[in-house]
């Protein structure tokens, strides 16, 4: 029997992993929208994807061939997983993957990207210039020496951040459920960092605990010069509190590469409070979840998450 695929990718799928995966059956590489996911899923023995769409109970219920999903995330907030156990569907991921992991640094230098371009107000700047202006007086920013950088979530995305930061001359202070090796920062309560720290970055996984997990309370934390930077989820962060603190000065900026609406971002046609406040406000920036979004990135990630499918495939037909 031929099996089909769907590679959800398209045509940014790296071509050495389209060969793995074209070593398993029939495989169509398309971007897809979640109507079109609805009506096709019933088809695939396999679906290979990313963050973009929800692969929800309602989708699931309806993959009645479907025994794999092949995500080249870390996270699987996208997927369903009781939904995926119920139906019989092994999930496979990056999660576990130390190995290749460690030498993806693209997170954390867009995390980076972002920090230099909000504090510097390097977009604006740029935006001026493009128009013909020559005038450098509005865009004076912060300097990073000397500054405090509270990181929450200390895993391998924390710690690459920590050491930008000590490159750059600053403090770094961290937070998390596991104990940080003092060697590398001093680890602080969430409470304490929030009040102490110039920068907060985020870098924890999208759980049921950490969900909205700064909010009001934390916000009113942070220091009024302080600004909060966020490459892991948009739900981490209330964004209706958020846009209170903007407003009211309560912190000084916000960059993101995410939103907690992401995934109905072409329905609400950009209509996210977030992005409507942000074009006229040059203390938010945004960016379209691209942190991971790099050549190497992308190349290494699709040839593990085809070669995981592979031998997970394998294994299937021969135990079946």
């Amino acid at each position: 029997m031929t099996h089909r695929i769907l590679c959800t990718i398209g045509k940014e799928f790296a071509p050495e992993a389209r060969k793995i995966l074209e070593t398993l059956g029939n495989v169509d590489f398309t971007t897809t929208t979640q109507a079109q996911l609805a009506v096709n899923i019933g088809k695939y023995d396999a679906v290979v994807t990313q963050l973009g769409l929800q692969f929800n109970a309602n989708i699931l219920g309806g993959a009645s061939k479907l025994r794999f999903i092949a995500t080249a995330t870390t996270g699987t907030d996208h997927i369903d997983l009781a939904a995926a156990k119920k139906h019989g569907i092994v999930v496979l991921g990056l999660k576990s993957a130390k190995a290749l992991l460690k030498d993806i640094p693209s997170t954390a230098e867009h995390t980076w990207g972002l920090l230099l371009a909000l504090i510097r107000n390097i977009v604006p700047a740029a935006h001026t210039v493009a128009d013909g202006q020559w005038n450098g007086r509005p865009f004076a920013g912060m300097e990073l020496q000397g500054k405090t950088l509270g990181i929450i979530g200390f895993g391998r995305l924390g710690r690459m951040v920590a050491e930008f930061g000590k490159a750059f001359g600053m403090k770094v202070i961290g937070c998390d459920l596991e104990k940080i090796p003092p060697s590398i920062c001093t680890q602080k309560p969430l409470n304490s960092l929030l009040k102490i720290s110039d920068i907060v970055s985020l870098h924890v996984h999208l759980t049921p605990k950490t969900k909205g997990m700064i909010g009001k309370k934390e916000l009113q934390r942070m220091k009024s010069t302080a600004v909060l930077i966020n490459t892991a989820r948009g739900k981490l962060v209330d964004e209706r509190a958020l846009l209170t603190a903007l407003k009211t000065k309560s912190i000084a900026g916000y960059a993101a590469d995410v939103l907690a609406g992401e995934t109905l971002f072409h329905e609400k046609c950009g209509g996210d409070p977030l992005v409507r406040y942000a074009k006229t406000h040059s203390n938010v920036l945004l960016t379209p979840h691209i942190g991971g979004r790099t050549i190497e990135a992308r190349k290494k990630t699709d040839i593990f998450i085809a070669e995981k499918l592979r031998l997970a495939m394998r294994a299937g037909t021969n135990s079946a």
